[in-house]
């Protein structure tokens, strides 16, 4: 029985400060995804569903502006497979969980010339300073930058490992992996209804 669920489409307020306890699980290997704009009667107004699938599942579900839309879907961020990442808190009616893809952020490289110094070589310690640069450098290129998806939820009822955080995350996020993830709306009526 699916146990996890789409919450809101959009993130929680960074002010909620009832939510204090968290953690953050990631995929170990990179999965393929793809993002496209879907129906969706929860939508807020001027504002576009992109859903986001995996093996032809949707996993995720975010509210984007109308206008930003289209650069969102050109900037090709899930071209090749990217790393998820689930950031679980407690709260509201259970566990939530935010998804993210965490992707390559594009580097901006500043016309930085040092051709105009040719004294700087002889400079003590000049080597080591440019090495250094040079480290920095590759760190920035390899910086991930994590793409909100959707909210996910689990109820209380439903938690598999109420004693871990931890380990609820991280079964969570095998669980979106697999495309076991339901409308919350269904389910609320669902329970209303039994």
């Amino acid at each position: 029985m699916t146990n996890l669920y789409f919450g809101d489409m959009l993130p929680p307020p960074r002010d909620d400060q009832t939510k204090q306890e968290h953690v953050l699980v990631g995929t170990a290997s990179p999965v393929q995804l793809e993002v496209r704009p879907v129906e969706h009667h929860l939508t807020p107004e001027h504002t576009m569903c992109i859903g986001t699938f995996h093996e032809e599942q949707v996993i995720g579900r975010c509210a984007i502006p109308e206008e930003s839309v289209e650069d969102f879907l050109e900037m090709d961020l899930f071209d090749e497979p990217v790393a998820l990442a689930l950031n679980v808190r407690l709260g509201g009616p259970g566990v939530e969980g935010s998804l993210l893809a965490l992707v390559p952020m594009e580097q901006t490289e500043e016309a930085e010339e040092t051709s105009d110094e040719p004294w700087r070589a002889s400079v003590p310690g000049a080597a080591f300073d440019s090495g250094s640069e040079r480290e920095k450098d590759d760190a920035a290129s390899n910086q991930l930058v994590g793409i909100f998806l959707g909210e996910i939820v689990r109820f209380d009822c439903d938690r598999k490992n109420p004693d871990s955080l931890l380990r609820e995350a991280a079964d969570m996020l095998a669980g979106v992996i697999r495309g076991q993830v339901g409308s919350v709306v269904d389910r609320v009526i669902e329970d209303l209804t039994t």
